[in-house]
C-alpha cells in the first residue's frame, strides 16, 4: 500500500502460527545457538524449565505472516530500523502466536516517500503478550503530504 493510504491507528492481525520444537531448534542452530534453544538436558537446568524459541525467531514468524498479507506491499522500500524490541516472556513448542501490527506514526520524506512508525504485539495463545516491538519502515509516497 502506498504510504499516503496509511493512517495512525490503522491496524492488521496475522493468522496464528504454531512454533514447534523443531522450528525452534532449527532456527536456534542456525541462528542464536544458546543452550536453552538447542539442549532439552541443559533446557531444564535454566531459568526456563525448558526449551525456549529465540527472541529472533519469534520476531521472525509473525514478521512472515504479515509480509504475506502483502500489506507494505511493493511500495515498500524497507525498515530503517527497530526502536525497542521487547521480549517480555517465552515463547515455548507449540505456543501459537499471533501478530498485531499498528500504524503509530507517518512522516512525510522528500522524494516521494514516507517513513512509518509500526508498534507489533506478539500475543501467545492464551493471550499474554510475549514480545512487543516499534519498527520504522520507509514506504513510495505517490500523493506527497
Amino acid at each position: 500500500m502506498d504510504f499516503s493510504t496509511f493512517y495512525d491507528g490503522q491496524s492488521f492481525t496475522t493468522e496464528s502460527v504454531r512454533v514447534t520444537k523443531d522450528d525452534i531448534f532449527d532456527f536456534a542452530t542456525r541462528y542464536d545457538p544458546q543452550y536453552f534453544h538447542v539442549n532439552e538436558g541443559k533446557a531444564m537446568n535454566s531459568p526456563y524449565n525448558g526449551i525456549i524459541a529465540s527472541g529472533f525467531h519469534t520476531i521472525s514468524v509473525v514478521w512472515t505472516k504479515f509480509i504475506g498479507m502483502d500489506v507494505l506491499g511493493t511500495d515498500c522500500l524497507g525498515g530503517v530500523g527497530a526502536e525497542s524490541i521487547i521480549w517480555k516472556e517465552p515463547v515455548r513448542p507449540e505456543d501459537e502466536l499471533t501478530g498485531h501490527f499498528t500504524v503509530k506514526d507517518k512522516q512525510p520524506l522528500s522524494n516521494n516517500r514516507g517513513l512509518l512508525t509500526i508498534m507489533i504485539s506478539i500475543l501467545n495463545g492464551s493471550d499474554r503478550e510475549v514480545c512487543h516491538a516499534t519498527v520504522k519502515v520507509v514506504l513510495k509516497n505517490q500523493k506527497e503530504e
